[in-house]
């Protein structure tokens, strides 16, 4: 007999922010991600208990498992929380993953400033030890159930999980890219795999008419070169993600053949060194760290959302591009893997009353039999 599979969102269903997963795996209880969001009021958790609804676990103490795909808040923000209440729960990520999420919970919180308490620093610090880091390609075999951990694209660590339970192999992605970027390649999914579900952050699920423009994060960096000439204002790069800091300070060392001095924000410059650490090249012989004093000469200044000065002297520019598959992207994935079941979570609403869901697309290609499901949250699934 096949084990049951069981599926519940608990964050992040038909929403972006706070994805949190609960997947039953025989008699295995299994959480993938843990990650905070945001709205335009507050920020919100995933509803773990949600999970004690169900007559399949009476406690989060009962969780074997925690996989975390990469280091975004909102796959990360709420891991230490879970991992109080999934006392005996183990944790498994990359190793740069671990790095980045260490710099996201821990130093930005305790170390720079912000006023915690030290017994909430001390639990903090203890969880986060108790992480083990995996590899890519690396196999493990829990008895109920077998995981594999592929590369996913996206940032640098991002992994998705292969699960084997009985004759069923059900990939979860997290947040993937089939393209790579100047900081880590493309999601790699061997052919031969004959998965039976896919468990799909589909971001743009539903949004038929978002197209990618591949070269977007090239084209802005040589923009801003360009635009640092003398008697211009200095130029301030703003970015909405650390991850998005660290690829564009890549990207603008790339097209700096002038030797432009390129000043970054700590919060930025740390990620930066951390993972240079793990042998992740960013920083450029022009790259130098925001003092307390604006420079005099031409430069470029690349500053995290949160943390940037206002200043007259600059010409702001916000700098934003997608990690992301774009539309078209899901579907080669989609379409490459042909899994039996699809099931989406991490989706955004349309954009356009003209947008079609990745369902309506694929169900015109005779050559793709999956089966979709829109999961909501809090909702058990049957797998």
């Amino acid at each position: 007999m096949e084990p049951d599979i069981y599926f519940m969102p608990l964050g992040g269903g038909q929403r972006v922010g706070a994805s949190c997963y609960y997947l039953r795996l025989g008699t295995a209880n299994i959480i993938l991600d843990a990650g905070t969001g945001w709205d335009r009021v507050a920020m919100f958790e995933p509803d773990i208990h949600s999970l004690i609804t169900t007559p399949l676990l009476q406690s989060p103490g009962q969780i074997h498992q925690i996989y975390i795909s990469h280091a975004h808040m909102d796959h990360i923000g709420y891991l230490p929380e879970l991992m109080g209440r999934a006392y005996a729960s183990q944790v498994y990520m990359t190793e740069i993953t671990a790095l980045l999420a260490e710099y996201q919970l821990y130093d930005r919180r305790y170390l720079f400033g912000r006023t915690e308490s030290e017994n909430r620093r001390l639990a903090t610090r203890y969880r986060l030890d108790q992480v083990t880091t995996v590899s890519y390609m690396q196999k493990m075999d829990f008895g109920v159930y077998k995981v594999t951990f592929l590369p996913a694209g996206h940032i640098p660590g991002a992994m998705m999980m292969l699960f084997e339970c009985g004759k069923r192999k059900i990939l979860y992605t997290g947040d993937y890219s089939l393209e790579g970027t100047s900081l880590t390649d493309g999601c790699i999914v061997p052919d031969s795999l004959a998965i039976d579900t896919v468990i799909l952050c589909g971001l743009h699920a539903r949004q038929s008419g978002y197209i990618k423009k591949s070269d977007s994060l090239s084209r802005t960096a040589r923009k801003v070169i360009d635009l640092v000439q003398p008697g211009n204002p200095p130029i301030l790069c703003r970015v909405p993600q650390l991850s998005k800091g660290i690829e564009l300070v890549n990207a603008l060392n790339e097209q700096n053949s002038w030797g432009i001095p390129i000043y970054v924000d700590q919060s930025v410059m740390d990620v930066a060194a951390k993972m240079e650490q793990l042998s992740v090249p960013i920083l450029g012989s022009s790259d130098r760290i925001m003092g307390g004093q604006v420079p005099t000469e031409p430069h470029i200044y690349v500053t995290f959302a949160h943390t940037a000065r206002k200043n007259q002297i600059y010409r702001e520019i916000q700098v934003d591009f997608c990690l992301h598959e774009d539309f078209s992207e899901m579907q080669k994935f989609i379409r490459r893997i042909n899994p039996r079941q699809t099931v989406i979570v991490h989706c955004a609403k349309a954009n356009l009353p003209s947008d079609k869901t990745i369902e309506q697309v694929i169900m015109t290609d005779g050559g793709c039999q999956t089966q979709f499901l829109f999961a909501e949250e809090k909702e058990l699934y049957r797998l």
